[in-house]
């Protein structure tokens, strides 16, 4: 049976996984590209090289990003943040990104910035969030 996740298993899921899936608009489609991320402050926060992804935000600020966690075809729980792209250039916004990222990534610099097909350091990417305007979740547990 498929059920709505509370609040707080939403939260419990974005805090606990590290991989979720960002869709931005893209002219008449949407552009969907994995991301690594952190989740603080009812806010996705990410980085990304300059490039499409940057761009389309850029354009179109309302974004979803969608994780999961599945154990198998019956087994799996899903959340969906609705929210808008905020660039962080501050010093202190980049700096509690930074921060947040690596701590995701088990305090790694290289694992905050690894698996993305790209060279991008955090001191060279730019740093984002993600303010949710709803955070939904569904699970099937059999």
């Amino acid at each position: 049976m498929v059920y709505d996740l509370s609040v707080s298993e939403c939260d419990e899921i974005l805090r606990h996984e590290r991989v979720g899936r960002l869709a931005v608009r893209d002219g008449e489609g949407t552009y969907v590209v994995p991301i690594t991320y952190a989740f603080a402050d009812n806010a996705i926060y990410g980085h990304a090289p300059m490039g499409k992804k940057v761009h389309l935000m850029r354009q179109w600020p309302q974004v979803s990003f969608q994780v999961d966690t599945i154990m198998n075809l019956s087994t799996w729980r899903s959340v969906l943040v609705q929210g808008r792209f905020e660039e962080l250039r501050d010093e202190a916004g980049t700096f509690r990104a930074r921060s947040l990222l690596v701590r995701a990534s088990g305090g790694s610099l290289w694992g905050a910035t690894s698996g993305h097909g790209h060279a991008t350091s955090l001191a060279d990417a730019v740093l984002f969030r993600i303010r949710a305007a709803e955070i939904t979740g569904r699970a099937q547990n059999h």
